[in-house]
């Protein structure tokens, strides 16, 4: 039922459901308890606009295989070194080291295309 949710709705529904998960742990800091980050421990801390029928079934998805799996398959994605530096929010901007060997490339071929030509 979660899974086809989320394939319908995309990243809208998964931002809600990211922040619904952030507020329940934010609760459990607030309280006290250790563990904030497992589910076990913030599973009991239901945001209020969320349906107590609904939330068992998110929390049944967020602790599934497949979930665990892509889940580490991003993170180990998003922490891989792309031109000597981790991309982390770059929205496509490109990174320094390799800008750095575009422009070296850009001036030798200045520099050639002017000692052929002149």
């Amino acid at each position: 039922m979660f899974q086809n949710l989320i394939s319908r709705y995309g990243s809208r529904l998964r931002d809600f459901w990211y922040e619904a998960q952030k507020k329940a742990k934010k609760t459990v800091r607030d309280n006290g308890l250790q563990g904030w980050n497992y589910v076990a421990v913030w599973r009991d801390f239901k945001p209020i606009y969320i349906p107590a029928d609904i939330w068992p079934f998110y929390l049944e998805h967020v602790t599934s295989e497949w979930f665990t799996r892509r889940s580490q398959s991003g993170a180990g994605n998003r922490n891989r070194p792309i031109h000597g530096s981790v991309t982390t929010h770059t929205g496509g901007s490109v990174p320094f080291a390799a800008h750095v060997e575009r422009m070296v490339r850009l001036i030798k071929m200045k520099y050639i295309v002017k000692l052929i030509c002149c």
